[in-house]
């Protein structure tokens, strides 16, 4: 019989409170954990294999938690798929499995901003190198030219498998080779802390199967870590300025001594708050939601990565996998073999993926680049921070590619990265039931706009080059022409999130008026409460942050065991 009473109650299952919820359990003192999950735990009989990372929102729906948001005034009014991970170990369950940690000036940049040295390159290095990651590098020797991971900032003994290809894809191969010849640039280790150049991306993931949050901290839990699936919780008890507990949709309330902990993750956490009291006055009169501790800065300075998709038909193929997905029964009989043994088609195909960051300093001598404040402008003129980063080893996905499948294609995609765009995340209504409001404000700023112009036609020309272009026929999905307003419009129309959502119960210090928690993840204000998911960065960093949200977790964990068990 489930009790109701523990010491510590996380509320969400991603990266990050999977992590503080197993590190606590793992306390020597065996402090009483309850995790809580709205999703459910998923079967991973066929869900977690790698080959197919691409399809894993469309294959398990019962997985995803689906929103849009609302239409985006300047990615002419389109509505936007905003979908997250709704199972045991959240979006790691569901992403692309890139696992990429971004420039060191990042970190020592969040480091600045909060007034706290938890946050900066070194210690996050040690943190990866003794908690975090289970480096795998069994790449056969003819592709050893490709990958060589600096061992020096990377661990081998940690939660998180983290692993690259042993086999690469031809086409892998071709791009990186291009990169080279090309100008465009390569590096041998995306994550030494200068990620600039064409790389071959270690994936979170181990023997060709996906490792999630879940299967990262939550197998083999210990017995004093309760895992409650399928239990959305509704609201944080608040008793005065402390946090006591929470209540669940279904009725029941669950108690915690020592204090609650929200990992539900950047557009949930931000609703909870709200739907329990805590955050900016009007926005709670609205809905008619009585009024705990005001907190203005819940559910702004939202911030995302926008992508978009470019696609060529190749003249010949050099891939062998659009033959094979293409063919139902030759996919059931992979999945039976790779279940059996780990080999066959699905051990092969995209085991790799083939990704860089870039600068483009042509944008730094812009009025738009001027016009950013002082601390921006000098974060964009560090040595290892980008303004884009291309993808290439993708399958098709884009109309004119899905409209003949019978052809092979080349897909690429541009993100944006240093976003200066803000949006927020709303209520739609008082009832705990309703989707959020989210409004990205997309394309907002104009140094976005300026940015997507340099990045595409960098990336273009990268293409372009006899050694990409040499196997393609024509363009397929991509601006009319090279000018400014051909390319503009190109994003208008296309472009998309990379469900990258962050920064809307932002950290800082008390000189930051819209800062929602202290750098020990503490609520503002309150007492019994921490918010430990990316919801609380400063800024959205520039990588794929599944990894910062591992890394939140390891750092939480650590504030909140000194607090309690030091």
């Amino acid at each position: 019989m489930l009790k109701n009473n523990y010491d510590f109650i996380v509320v969400g299952s991603g990266p990050a409170g999977a992590c503080v919820a197993s590190r606590l359990a793992s306390n020597k003192s065996s402090p009483a954990i309850l995790l809580i999950e709205a999703g459910i735990a998923r079967d991973a009989s066929n869900a977690d294999i790698l080959a197919e990372r691409w399809t894993s929102v469309s294959l398990f729906p019962n997985s995803v938690e689906y929103h849009t948001t609302e239409p985006q005034k300047w990615l002419n009014n389109r509505f936007i798929n905003y979908d997250r991970g709704k199972v045991l170990g959240g979006s790691s369950a569901i992403n692309m499995c890139a696992y990429t940690i971004g420039p060191k000036d990042d970190y020592d940049r969040w480091a600045e901003i909060v007034g706290d040295a938890s946050y900066g390159w070194e210690n996050a290095v040690r943190i990866r190198r003794e908690k975090l990651e289970a480096f795998h590098s069994v790449t056969e020797e003819e592709f050893r030219g490709y990958a060589l991971p600096d061992m020096s900032v990377h661990g081998e003994h940690g939660a998180l498998a983290v692993s690259i290809p042993r086999v690469w894809e031809r086409s892998m191969i071709t791009q990186l080779d291009a990169a080279k010849v090309s100008g465009l640039g390569f590096n041998l280790d995306i994550n030494s802390g200068n990620p600039l150049g064409m790389a071959s991306v270690p994936s979170t993931a181990k023997d060709g199967l996906r490792v999630t949050a879940a299967k990262a901290y939550l197998e083999n839990a210990p017995t004093n870590l309760t895992i409650l699936t399928e239990k959305q919780v509704v609201k944080i008890i608040l008793e005065g300025k402390r946090a006591v507990g929470v209540q669940v949709a279904s009725g029941e309330k669950y108690y915690a001594s020592k204090e609650v902990v929200i990992s539900a993750g950047a557009v949930e956490t931000p609703k909870l708050l709200m739907l329990s009291g805590i955050g900016n006055a009007s926005e709670l009169e609205e809905h008619s939601i009585e009024l705990l501790h005001h907190l203005p800065g819940v559910g702004k300075c939202l911030q995302d990565h926008l992508s978009i998709a470019f696609c060529w038909r190749k003249k010949k193929s050099d891939v062998d996998w659009r033959q094979h997905f293409s063919n139902p029964d030759a996919v059931e009989q992979a999945q039976v073999q790779f279940r059996e043994n780990g080999t066959g088609p699905l051990s092969l195909f995209f085991q790799g993926l083939t990704m860089g960051f870039f600068k483009a300093d042509e944008v730094l001598h812009t009025k738009e680049f001027e016009g950013l404040e002082e601390g921006m402008k000098a974060h964009l003129r560090k040595e290892t921070v980008p303004i884009w980063e291309l993808t290439c080893h993708i399958p098709p996905c884009t109309p004119g590619a899905l409209a003949a499948p019978e052809h092979d294609y080349l897909t690429s995609f541009v993100f944006l990265h240093n976003p200066q765009s803000r949006g927020e995340v709303t209520l739609s209504s008082a009832s705990p039931l309703a989707p959020p409001r989210v409004n990205p404000r997309f394309f907002s700023h104009p140094f976005d706009r300026l940015c997507a112009v340099a990045a595409t036609k960098r990336a273009l020309a990268f293409i372009r080059h006899p050694s990409m272009a040499a196997n393609i026929d024509f363009a397929v999905d991509g601006p009319a022409s090279d000018c400014d307003d051909d390319v503009l419009d190109y994003w208008r129309k296309h472009a998309t999130s990379t469900w990258h959502p962050s920064c809307t119960v932002r950290m800082g210090t008390g000189e930051d008026e819209e800062a929602c928690v202290d750098s020990d993840f503490r609520v503002r204000g309150l007492q019994g409460l921490r918010v430990v998911d990316l919801s609380v960065l400063p800024f959205l960093l520039n990588c794929h942050p599944v990894s910062i949200g591992y890394l939140v977790g390891e750092i939480a964990a650590e504030k909140i065991a000194s607090d309690y068990y030091s």
